[in-house]
This record gives structure tokens, sequence and C-alpha cells, in this order.
């Protein structure tokens, strides 16, 4: 059991956070590179495979085999020249048509490591989805607890419905809705977990998957967005 004074070095410590997706910019899977080969290319074929090409090898992981983003993650973490993991999606969610086509720009997460931000296509997946960790970037520390305080979304969908705004907890590969609520049509909706001294919390390393999707249709406008604020602590 932690101490007294250890829990409050953790709260004094926190960070405030505010992480926002809008269409086509969930950053569905993040790879990076690893062994003692140099990264040449990471490119997707929005319906059959995602190939990682490095200065001496190629893995091609194909959506025909590895049917979800679970699936998918974990192939490519196999390889031991790559590693990846879901942020902004389940690992439930199908693979084919819905990461966006064609080769990805290097980039680099905070901690500076470069990474290929695999990112998903809103339209086709049906959905927005936004993740709240202490371990989006490489080489965090995976202790670290977060908590949703509000979260924001105006979305143009099809059709509102029942339990179409959801929240989920993941604990390793387990992810369980903890929240479900109507959705509502392009009108900005706000949730305030804050209000007074409410929040959402997880444990040590759980992260939150906070999404708002439709069962048919889901426009690809740019006044979507959905917004989570949150503290990692």
């Amino acid at each position: 059991m932690a101490s007294v004074q250890s829990m409050q070095y953790r709260q004094l410590a926190a960070e405030g956070t505010v992480l926002q997706a809008g269409t086509d910019t969930p950053v569905a899977i993040r790879i990076r590179k690893t062994g003692t080969e140099t990264a040449t290319s990471v490119t997707v074929t929005t319906a059959t495979n995602i190939v990682l090409v490095g200065s001496t090898t190629t893995d091609t992981v194909t959506f025909a085999t590895y049917t979800d983003y679970g699936m998918v993650v974990d192939r490519i973490n196999s390889t031991g020249r790559w590693e990846a993991k879901i942020l902004d999606g389940l690992r439930s969610k199908a693979s084919a048509s819905t990461l966006l086509d064609g080769a990805i720009t290097a980039g680099t997460d905070v901690n500076g490591v470069v990474v290929w931000d695999v990112l998903q296509d809103t339209s086709a997946a049906l959905q927005i989805a936004v993740c709240l960790s202490g371990k989006r970037d490489f080489d965090a520390p995976s202790e670290r607890r977060v908590h949703i305080k509000q979260v924001v979304y105006s979305v143009n969908m099809g059709t509102a419905a029942a339990d179409s705004f959801q929240i989920f907890i993941r604990k390793g590969k387990t992810e369980t809705k903890v929240f479900g609520d109507l959705s509502v049509d392009t009108t900005a909706t706000t949730y305030n977990f804050a209000l007074g001294f409410g929040q959402i919390s997880g444990k040590d390393g759980d992260e939150f998957i906070v999404l708002v999707k439709d069962a048919a249709t889901l426009a690809n406008d740019t006044g979507n967005y959905v917004r989570v604020v949150g503290e990692i602590e």
C-alpha cells in the first residue's frame, strides 16, 4: 500500500491535460522502431495491410489475418523489430478499411522517440475516440494514474442513439465499458465530472478511451471534435 507521503507527492506532481481528436485525427496505433536496423517506411493500404520496412527486413501485417487493432498490435510487437501500442481506439475495432491509407510521415512523441502514427478514418470507423493515458508516449512511467474531469464533444453523426457516447477503461489487453449515454448530433455536449469533487479515476497504468459513435454514418465534418480534460498523476 502506498504511504501517505507518496500519495501526497503524486497529487502535488499531478499534471492537467487536454486531448482532442476530430475528423481523421485519432491515433489508432502508434509505432516505433526497435532493434539494430534502420527504419525505412511504414505504409498502410487501408483495406489490405500495414507494411513496415527496415533496412534489411520487411514485415507485412495483413488485415485479413489480423482482423482487429489488438491483433495488429500484437503481431507488430511479436516481430522484435517494431513496437506498437493502441491509443485512440479499442482493441476490438476492425482493422480493414478503418485506418487511413498511405505512407506515414515519421514524427516524435514528447519524449523525443521517433514514431509513426497510424490514424483512423473516422467516417469508415463510424467513431471518434480519444485515449487519456499516462503512457501515450513511449518510455513513459507505467504506474501513472489518470482521471477524467470533463468531456466535451460535437460530432456530425447520422442518428443520435442510446449508448453511443461511451467511456471504456483499458487494463492491459482488457477493455471494459464504464459509462454509456445517449449521443447528441452536431451539438456541443458537455459532461462535467469535476463538478464539486467528481471525476472518473483509474488505477495505476489504466487508460480511458472516450468515444462517440454511430451505427451507419459519420460525416467528414471539419467541426467534429471529442475533447477530454483530465489529470495525470
